[in-house]
């Protein structure tokens, strides 16, 4: 549980507080942007190796401990001083810690919290309200800035972590003055989905990689969207084996066991879905969302071809596959176009190696290189079962049994009646639906303007095709008209969100979940 609180926790905050001791850090921002959750989260991620005091001027124990605090928190009622009964107002009757309610009393206090502590990270929610109180008790009181100044100064001196939470609209003359500065952010889009941001504008001694760090207050817990590492994603040893999720009736699931019920059962049988990628992308982040429904068909015993990108990695899918799915599934239902690999003709009996050919749009590529149909290669004897629900050549109606297998054929040529009829043959040869997973940059525009024909196609085999585009792609709207479904990936900062245009979804930010025998997506809703 201590790591999952790790993992979801801005690396440049941890940084910071991990640095010498005695830094402040001013938390900045609007009402309702997180600041409250922010800063106990930073209690809670400090609580280790440092006694942690919550300082509330505005929300009284028994509500911070209620609403603020989950059963994963290691903070309780001991880490809060509740300053919320009124102390703003005089007389002050309520039982408070200082002896004398002004600046000097409040370090003095702090000083003698830290001499019976090892270490001691403290938090004022909100510091304004707290300057405004002790202001009040001087006839010449002094600024915020400048009773900021004296606070540091005792912090640096004495070896205390300090967080100060601010809605002043402009803090900049604090900024100045603290060590750090950050500021949570919240805004919403056209549709009405929530955006948050935490800004990291200024942590010394820390090299900030990501100033905006995407977050989400889901289930009252700040929470950061992490980075993702498409390397981390994929499999390529393990001896567990894929749980495939079920298919209902009218639905195939998508193999990520937390997108499946924001769909309401995954994606509609017979339908076309449009996996719009965003800028700045990596170029294999498509199998982040592909790779698990390909998984699942494949383990159901549902046959999938897939098309890579242009400059893609065929043997990515191929490679994690055998390594998460039972072979003999891989070998009868994966169709992976443009992989690398020995195709042997049975006409002469030669075997030809396969290149990497562009994969591009035109009709001219880097070379000469070829790249079959498909990675699937003619390995039975003839006449024997490869679907043990099909029969042999002979059983199925006395097919040709010395036909040899299609010349490989490059995918910068690939034509629609042509992948039509790869597809065909596979439905020959495997009862049930197929998965299309198809990148739209390698196929050639004439396959490109029959979409409409295509989707008539999934529809009538109750198929499922989900069709990739890159930005500034010739076709993307064309294929927005035909799909049935519309999702996107896009970047913020160093993470990746996905987010449903139809049906509308929240942003959902896209971890990796390492914690069981092979890595899997996790989506975490933006709220």
């Amino acid at each position: 549980m201590r790591q999952h609180v790790l993992s979801l926790f801005p690396r440049e905050i941890s940084r910071f507080f991990a640095e010498d001791a005695g830094h402040t850090l001013l938390v900045q921002g609007a009402p309702g942007t997180g600041k409250t959750l922010f800063t106990l989260r930073v209690l809670d991620v400090v609580r280790p190796q440092s006694e942690v005091l919550y300082v509330s001027s505005r929300i009284d124990q028994s509500t911070v401990c209620g609403m603020y605090l989950d059963d994963a928190s290691s903070l309780d009622e001991t880490n809060i001083v509740d300053l919320s009964q009124g102390p703003y107002e005089l007389p002050v009757t309520i039982d408070i810690p200082f002896p004398k309610l002004n600046l000097d009393s409040l370090l003095e206090w702090i000083q003698s919290i830290n001499r019976v502590t090892d270490n001691l990270t403290i938090a004022f929610d909100s510091w304004d309200l707290v300057h405004r109180y002790l202001a009040a008790q001087h006839e010449n009181p002094q600024s915020i800035t400048a009773m900021t100044t004296q606070l540091a100064a005792l912090a640096r001196e004495d070896q205390i972590e300090v967080l100060l939470v601010s809605e002043k609209r402009d803090p900049s003359a604090l900024k100045y003055t603290v060590d750090g500065v950050v500021s949570p952010q919240v805004s919403t889009d056209q549709r009405g989905r929530t955006r948050r941001n935490l800004k990291l504008e200024k942590l010394r001694g820390v090299r900030i990689e990501n100033r905006l760090q995407p977050f989400t207050l889901t289930d009252g817990t700040f929470q950061a969207i992490p980075s993702i590492e498409l390397t981390s994603a994929q499999t390529t040893e393990t001896k567990a084996a894929w749980d495939p999720l079920p298919n209902s009736k009218t639905t195939f699931s998508t193999g990520i066991g937390d997108f499946d019920p924001i769909l309401d059962g995954g994606y509609d049988r017979g339908s076309v879905v449009h996996l719009d990628l965003g800028s700045d992308l990596s170029r294999d982040v498509w199998s982040v969302l592909t790779l698990p429904t390909i998984r699942n068909f494949v383990a159901n015993e549902m046959c999938a071809t897939v098309i890579p990108p242009k400059g893609g990695s065929p043997g990515l899918i191929q490679s994690d596959l055998t390594s998460v799915v039972d072979t003999d599934n891989v070998e009868e239902y994966s169709h992976v176009l443009g992989a690398k690999e020995q195709v042997r003709t049975r006409q002469d009996d030669r075997t030809e190696f396969e290149g990497d050919g562009d994969a591009g749009d035109g009709d001219a590529g880097d070379g000469d290189a070829w790249q079959p149909l498909s990675t699937r290669t003619d390995r039975l004897p003839p006449g024997q079962r490869s679907n043990p629900r099909v029969g042999t050549r002979s059983e199925r109606g006395g097919e040709d049994d010395a036909r040899t297998l299609r010349p490989p054929v490059p995918i910068r040529d690939l034509e629609y009646d042509q992948y039509i009829a790869h597809c065909d043959s596979i439905r020959a040869q495997s009862d049930g639906p197929l998965l299309h997973v198809i990148n739209m940059d390698s196929i050639r525009s004439t396959f490109k303007k029959r979409l409409g024909a295509f989707a008539n196609y999934i529809a009538l085999y109750n198929d499922l095709a989900v069709l990739l585009t890159n930005p500034g792609a010739e076709f993307r709207k064309r294929t927005d008209r035909v799909a049935d479904m519309h999702m996107k990936l896009e970047r913020l900062g160093k993470a990746v969100v996905l987010y449903g245009e139809n049906p509308l979804t929240p942003l959902l930010g896209i971890g990796i979940d390492r914690s069981g025998s092979f890595p899997t997506v996790n989506l975490i809703e933006m709220v």
